[in-house]
């Protein structure tokens, strides 16, 4: 297959394993296909390329990348879109033009459509209310809320024109999520101006919402890659930068939460990244990159043999990953997918502990 190639690893013979994701020896990935609602979005980000020359996706056409990405082995539909474009004119007259009843009618149609052709879906959309979120965990396993922010002073200026992007109104989604069992993705980007300090602060506030609910799922360390005409005058994250706040972020997290980054990073970084102790790669985007070659790297040499050169393994996963699964922290509609695992991840565990007790 096309996704085994671009791993640099064999064609994957049979469908996820979820047994074996919890050994220290194996690095894990979701690999995704991503399905764009729009690019108009409420907030002006001075980093972000979202902008307001957009429409709507049309729902059905989305059906035929679902059928060609679940047949390269994908298991995630990541649907992504810009924050609340229902605020704009043009969109509330599409959405009552296909007789969409609001704009959350028309995200949970797409993702439901893409869970029928065998996706699990993703749900990257920015601010939902909790009765929103209450709709959207029926069919979505992961709803991902990005914390990136700044220190106050600083914050004021670059998030002037993005009142989605208050930190203290991202916080209070994530302990929306959290009671509502709604497994939740967070993390910040890494080098566009934050203080050390302020990374501790987020790494911290993260954590206090995961003891509380259980729901933090994986925590993104974005690298900041400047874009042609964006944040001028800004450089990319260094290496030491990321590195930096990688290890913050797995002495500070609690031990369950995955520490992810992204793969655009050149090979000497992933080195040091899973030498730091990650080993969850994250979302991994198909076909759309490159997957697993990095850039700066020698023609033919991919990330699984920098993984394989450390002693370690790679191994696909759900969007959800193994612990969530084991909990039930899914709903009954997924649970048509993920309940065989749940039973297969129970009898491993039943197993294990008779051979303990013969042992003994």
């Amino acid at each position: 297959m096309v996704a085994g190639y671009l791993l640099g690893t064999s064609p994957p013979e049979s469908d996820i394993q979820v047994l074996g994701e919890d050994d220290p020896n194996v690095v894990t990935y979701s690999l995704a296909t991503p399905v764009a609602f729009t690019r108009l979005c409420r907030n002006e980000c001075p980093y972000c390329s979202f902008n307001r020359r957009d429409n709507l996706t049309v729902p059905y056409s989305t059906i035929k990348a679902a059928k060609a990405a679940r047949l390269v082995g994908v298991r995630e539909g990541a649907y992504i879109a810009g924050e609340r474009p229902d605020k704009f004119t043009n969109v509330r007259s599409l959405l009552d033009l296909w007789g969409f009843s609001s704009y959350l009618d028309y995200v949970y149609t797409i993702c439901e459509l893409g869970f029928l052709e065998g996706l699990i879906p993703t749900l990257e959309v920015g601010f939902l209310s909790p009765v929103e979120l209450k709709k959207m965990v029926e069919v979505c396993a992961i709803n991902k809320v990005m914390l990136d922010s700044v220190d106050a002073p600083l914050a004021e200026t670059m998030y002037s024109k993005s009142p989605g992007k208050k930190l203290e109104l991202r916080v209070k989604s994530l302990h929306w999520s959290g009671k509502l069992r709604f497994p939740t993705a967070t993390g910040f980007m890494v080098g566009i101006g934050e203080t050390k300090s302020h990374r501790k602060e987020i790494l911290h506030t993260i954590a206090d919402v995961h003891k509380q609910y259980g729901s933090i799922h994986e925590v993104l360390l974005q690298n900041f890659v400047p874009q042609p005409g964006l944040m001028q005058g800004k450089g990319p994250t260094t290496r030491a930068d990321m590195l930096h706040a990688v290890e913050m972020a797995l002495e500070i997290l609690p031990k369950d939460i995955s520490v992810t980054v992204p793969l655009e990073l050149n090979l000497n970084w992933l080195e040091d990244i899973l030498k730091a102790g990650v080993r969850d790669l994250g979302r991994i985007y198909h076909p759309s990159n490159p997957l697993f070659v990095t850039p700066g790297a020698a023609p033919g040499i991919h990330a699984a043999d920098v993984i394989e050169k450390l002693g370690l393994r790679l191994q696909q996963r759900f969007p959800l990953k193994k612990s969530f699964i084991k909990n039930g922290m899914y709903s009954k509609k997924l649970g048509q997918v993920f309940d065989a695992y749940r039973y297969k991840i129970k009898k491993e565990s039943n197993e294990k502990t008779k051979e303990v007790r013969s042992a003994s």
